[in-house]
Order: C-alpha cells, then structure tokens, then sequence
C-alpha cells in the first residue's frame, strides 16, 4: 500500500481494559485489566511509528485512560511530537486538579460519556452511584481549565426520546461539540436493542437540522455514515460528520497492541508485538479490502453514495460476520444511477485559504464538504465567499485553542 494515499491521521488508542464504571453497551466489555497490556516502553516505541506515519489527532481512551499512571507520559510524548491529544473519559476522575495535568501535558480535548440527562438514570445505566455528578463536575473544571470539551452520547432504544435534552444539555454546559454514536452490537452491547434503520434513518434526519438549530455548538453523528446520504437529499453539505474512516485514514490499538480497523470491529489486522505498526498499516490484507470500495457487497455495493459513505463495516460485521456486507442500520436504496459531479474551480485566494488548514485530513473533508456545498448550489467556481457559505456555521465555532479558523488550530470534523 502506498503509505502517501493512506495516512493513519487519526488512531483511537484504547490504553486499558481497566475501567471504574460498568457500562452495558461497552464495546471493549472494559472492567479489569486485560492479562497482558501494553508497557510504558512498548508505548513510547508505538508513538515515535505513529509520528513517522503521520499520525496528527491521537485520541487517548480506554477503558478509563485516567486508570494508567503513566497517561500523563503518553500524552506529553504524543503532543511534543504535533499530535493534537484529545481524552476520552468517564469524567469519574476528573477533578480540577487532573483537568490541570492535562493542559499542562498539551492535552486539547476531553470527551466525556452522558447517556442521559437524567441523574438517575444515567448512573443506573452506567452503574456508578453518582457517575452524572462526576460527569458534569468534568465538564465544568475541563472548561475552567481551558479545555473543549466534547459531550459523547450513545443512542438506542433506551434514550431514543431522550436525545433533544441531551442536546439542550450539552449547549448549556458550554459543549463544543455533541457526538452522537449510534449503537454497534459488539462487545457488552450485544444483547442490547439496536435501533431500527428507519429509526436511525428518522434521527438522521433531525440531526441535519439540529447541525443550525445548536450553533455554534457542533452536532455531529458516529457511526452512522449514510448522514451524507440523508444530508445529500436535504441539500445541505453534511460537512462536519463524515463517511466511514477506518483502514483509510483511521484505526484502532487495543490495550494488548493489536490493530483493528475501528474501534467497534474486533478483526485484528495484526499485532505491534508481532511486527511494525507500519507494517500492518501498509500490508494489511483486513485494511487492503476495507480501502477498496468496490469490495463492498449487497447494498452498499450497488450504492451510488458508496465512495462518500461507505456504509458502517462495523455493523455490517456485528451483524453478519462480514465488514464488506450491506449496512444493515441503512434504510437507502440505491437508485442504479451515478452522482452527478460538476466540474469545480477553486480561485487562488480559496485555494490559499484552504492550504492554511494544518492537518491534512481535515483539509481534505473540508475540500469535499465544500465542493459538495458548491455542487448543491450549481456553483462552479469555488470563492471565498462560496466557502463562507458552506463553513458559515464551523466559522462560528470555537477551536482548540481558540486559535482563528484556518490559522494555526483546526477545526476537527471526527
């Protein structure tokens, strides 16, 4: 594989199995430590190969990353070498003091869970007695602190209703983005309710609008990558929540070193005790025929929106065995006729706008979420204005940093 067309720009790091909360839609099964994780040594090796690839946001989870002593270490190393850190926790942990540690380590953002707005709810959900406190305590020393704080929300049949608030939650809590994850049965969540495609497919929908309702707030969706599809209809971009990522620019190291694809995908494309992490990023057969669209079967291989979406690989192969089948969380069928593509222009002054986006992934969605913009509006040639229009609500949002959009700190569309 040619290492410049696929870049590891983004890798989900799960650094333990061990957790301090029992959550029952876990897609690691996160309790106790797994026998065998990773030494400090053996991460600081993996580190210097991601800077060598490329690696640009580098997103710490576990597990409950805060249970490693030494994830203050990582974190440093990672920043030091340009990598834009970002925290996924529970918020247990989380204290003024600790939100300190992370600034002073050059962390960015912090990802903290909340699957309901309601208090009692949420801690009988996550199985911790006060989990919703701890939760909102981190997010409020996090923001004190100089942090961006990202609200993560799992949706399923148990808070499908519950979504609106939860919204309302996050802007109220000075959230600077709200991820929606839509349930992949894999790990605990096995035996839970998945949603409906027409379920799905009815949240989608709202969340397009949702995207102008909660500016500058972004609102975006996981694991569910026919949103460009459902986006494309209503006429609008779709920009800030992209197609499926994995194998192409996106992958995941458990807490053992095994590689998978995502993080919702238990397929091990090989081992960093085994052989290089670059190795099984160039030469993996599992990556190999994740990268080639054309492999996609049912559906999703006959899908006109197939190289935009891609479909989710993970569900399919939660529910079939196979991360080529159809989607089954999609409820699109394909219509046997190609996307039309207008021939674009981008003028020197967008072009030199557009090269001053530091990390080469997002430059990359914003060129397509742009173009796709431009598209939808019959434009043909690409201007600073056509690009105010279609960034008009991410120019509105805050950045890591607090750094000017397209200057230094980039606005994250993962």
């Amino acid at each position: 594989m040619d290492r410049k067309t696929y870049i590891p720009s983004l890798v989900s790091w799960n650094l333990t199995k061990k957790c301090n909360l029992q959550c029952p839609h876990c897609y690691l099964s996160a309790g106790r430590a797994a026998d065998r994780e990773l030494t400090t040594d053996e991460c600081l090796a993996l580190l210097d190969e991601m800077g060598t690839l490329g690696t640009e946001m580098l997103i710490l989870t576990g597990g409950e990353p805060l249970l490693r002593k030494d994830i203050y270490q990582l974190a440093e190393t990672a920043s030091a070498m340009g990598m834009w850190v970002v925290m996924g926790t529970n918020g247990v942990l989380v204290t003024r003091a600790v939100a300190r540690k992370m600034v002073g380590c050059g962390v960015k953002g912090v990802g903290i869970s909340i699957d309901s707005a309601d208090p009692d709810r949420h801690n009988a959900f996550r199985g911790g007695r006060n989990a919703w406190q701890h939760s909102v305590r981190a997010l409020e020393v996090c923001r004190e602190g100089g942090l961006e704080v990202l609200v993560q929300t799992t949706v399923m049949e148990e808070n499908y209703d519950e979504i609106p608030a939860l919204l309302d939650f996050a802007r109220d809590h000075g959230a600077w983005s709200f991820n929606l994850y839509f349930l992949v049965q894999t790990g605990r969540g096995q035996g839970m309710t998945d949603l409906s495609a027409a379920a799905t497919e009815a949240m989608l929908t709202r969340l397009v609008d949702m995207q102008e309702d909660y500016r500058p707030m972004l609102v975006r969706s996981k694991c569910a990558p026919q949103f460009k599809q459902i986006a494309h209809a209503m006429g609008r971009g779709g920009l800030e929540s992209g197609g499926c990522m994995a194998a192409t620019e996106y992958c995941r190291i458990t807490p053992e070193g095994n590689v998978t694809p995502c993080p919702y995908m238990d397929v091990v494309a090989g081992s960093v005790l085994e052989e290089s992490f670059t190795t099984i990023w160039d030469t993996s057969a599992v990556f190999a025929e994740l990268r080639e669209t054309a492999n996609l079967k049912g559906r999703c291989g006959a899908c006109e929106f197939k190289d935009l979406c891609g479909g989710c690989r993970c569900r399919a192969f939660a529910a079939t065995g196979d991360y080529l089948a159809e989607d089954p969380g999609c409820a699109y069928q394909p219509t046997g006729t190609a996307l039309p593509e207008a021939v674009l222009h981008w003028d020197q002054a967008s072009q030199d706008r557009l090269m001053r986006i530091p990390i080469s992934f997002i430059r990359n969605k914003t060129r397509k979420g742009v173009e796709a913009y431009a598209r939808n509006k019959g434009v043909s040639c690409i201007t600073t204005e056509v690009m105010n229009g279609a960034l008009s609500g991410m120019q509105r949002t805050r950045t890591f940093g607090a750094a000017p959009a397209f200057s230094r700190k980039p606005t994250h569309l993962v």
